[in-house]
C-alpha cells in the first residue's frame, strides 16, 4: 500500500511540474473558434442596429456612440468593427467596404440580413445546445413556422447572389420563352422565380404553390416587385393537392416536387405539349465532405408526425436512374443539364435540369 504522502506529492505535482503538451496548443485554438463566433455576434448587432446603414459615409466613434445611444464610451465597439475586415478606417473614422455595402446595407437589393439571424439562430438552437441534443435528441421546429421564419427568408436573401440570376438566364433563352403565358412554381417559397421570369416576359402569368403558412413571404416580395397583377399564390401541399392544368412552364427549387419520381406525373399532366419542366436541386454534387455541414442537418426536426424530416430528399440523389425512368414514362425529354452556383457556399453547385414535353 502507498504511503499517503506519496499520493499527496503525486496528486501536486501539477502544481511545479509544465503540462506535457504547450498550453498554446490548446489556448490559440480555442481563441480562434470563440474569436469568430464573438465577431459573427457583432455583425448581427451591427446589422441589427442599422450601423451598416449609416457607414456609406465615413463616421467617427462620436457618430456611432450618439446613433446606437450607447451609454458609454463606443471605443472598444468602433475598433471591433475595424477587426471584422467590413468597415475602412482613416483618419479616426470608418466607413462600409464594397462587401459591407452590397450585403450589410439594409437598403442594398443583394441584403443578406436573413442569412446572418439564421446563423446566429443554429447557434443559439443548435450548436450551444449540442450535449443535450446528442443525448435527448434534436431540436424541434413547427415546420410552416420554420420555413416562413428562419429558413425561405434567408433562401431568398441568398438566391439573390447569383443562382437566380443563372436559374433566368437558362430559361429566357428557351426559343418558346417570350411565348410562354402561363407558369407554376412548385414549392416556389420566396417567389423571386416566378417574379424574376414574369419580368422579363410581360405576358406571363405565374402562380407560387407553396405550404399556406409560407405564402404571405412570397406575397411581401410579389407586392415589392409590383407585380400582384400577374404573380398570384396558392397555399397547399403539392403531394395530395392538384396544381392545375396547361402550364407552359412548372419549376422546382430545392424541394421534393421536383426531386421526388413520384410526382412527375403529376407534373407531366399539368403540362401542355411542348411545355418546359425545370428542376434546380441538390444532391448530385461532389464537394468536400464536411462533417459539421451534415451533423447540423440532423439536430433538428419537424414536430409534425405527419411530415416527418425522414422524407426529406435534400441529402437523397438527383438524378438517379429511377428519376431518368420517369421522366422518360412521362414524356418528358431532357433539354438541358447545367450545373448552377450556390454563392453562400464557395465552390457549391447544385444542378439544373430542363426537360420538355414530348408527345
Amino acid at each position: 500500500m502507498k504511503n499517503t504522502s506519496d499520493n499527496r506529492n503525486n496528486t501536486c505535482k501539477t502544481l511545479w511540474e509544465f503540462p506535457p503538451v504547450h498550453p498554446d496548443n490548446f489556448f490559440s485554438t480555442m481563441s480562434k473558434f470563440n474569436h469568430g463566433a464573438r465577431l459573427l455576434c457583432l455583425i448581427g448587432a451591427s446589422v441589427r442596429l442599422g450601423i451598416f446603414d449609416i457607414l456609406e459615409d465615413w463616421k467617427s466613434e462620436k457618430e456611432i456612440e450618439n446613433f446606437i445611444k450607447y451609454p458609454h464610451p463606443a471605443t472598444d465597439f468602433f475598433h471591433s468593427l475595424i477587426k471584422t475586415g467590413l468597415v475602412d478606417y482613416k483618419d479616426e473614422k470608418i466607413r462600409n467596404t464594397p462587401v459591407a455595402s452590397t450585403y450589410l446595407n439594409r437598403q442594398s437589393p443583394y441584403f443578406q440580413g436573413a442569412y446572418i439571424d439564421k446563423s446566429i439562430k443554429h447557434l443559439e438552437d443548435l450548436w450551444i445546445n449540442l450535449s443535450d441534443i446528442l443525448m435527448s435528441g434534436p431540436e424541434s421546429y413547427d415546420e410552416e413556422e420554420f420555413f416562413a421564419t428562419l429558413s425561405l427568408p434567408s433562401m431568398a436573401q441568398n438566391t439573390i447572389c447569383g443562382r437566380l440570376q443563372e436559374v433566368v438566364r437558362e430559361v429566357t433563352s428557351l426559343p418558346s420563352f417570350f411565348k410562354m403565358k402561363k407558369m407554376i412554381d412548385l414549392g416556389g417559397g420566396h417567389g423571386l422565380y416566378s417574379i424574376a421570369l414574369a419580368c422579363h416576359n410581360p405576358d406571363l402569368n405565374a402562380t407560387v404553390f407553396d405550404l399556406p403558412g409560407v405564402i404571405p413571404l412570397a406575397e411581401e416580395y410579389i407586392k415589392k416587385y409590383n407585380l400582384t397583377s400577374r404573380v398570384k399564390t396558392k397555399g397547399g401541399n403539392f403531394f395530395n393537392e392538384p396544381i392545375g392544368k396547361d402550364y407552359d412552364l412548372i419549376i422546382s427549387s430545392s424541394n421534393p416536387s421536383g426531386k421526388r419520381a413520384d410526382m412527375l406525373e403529376k407534373i407531366s399532366d399539368a403540362l401542355k405539349n411542348d411545355g418546359f419542366f425545370v428542376s434546380i436541386q441538390p444532391g448530385d454534387e461532389i464537394t468536400p465532405y464536411d462533417p459539421l455541414h451534415e451533423l447540423e442537418f440532423f439536430l433538428w426536426t419537424f414536430n409534425n408526425e405527419n411530415h416527418p424530416k425522414k422524407t426529406w430528399t435534400k441529402n437523397k440523389k438527383f438524378l438517379t436512374d429511377e428519376y431518368l425512368a420517369a421522366l422518360k414514362e412521362n414524356k418528358l425529354n431532357i433539354h438541358s443539364i447545367t450545373r448552377v452556383s450556390d454563392p453562400y457556399v464557395k465552390d457549391y453547385k447544385v444542378t439544373m435540369m430542363i426537360a420538355q414535353k414530348i408527345c
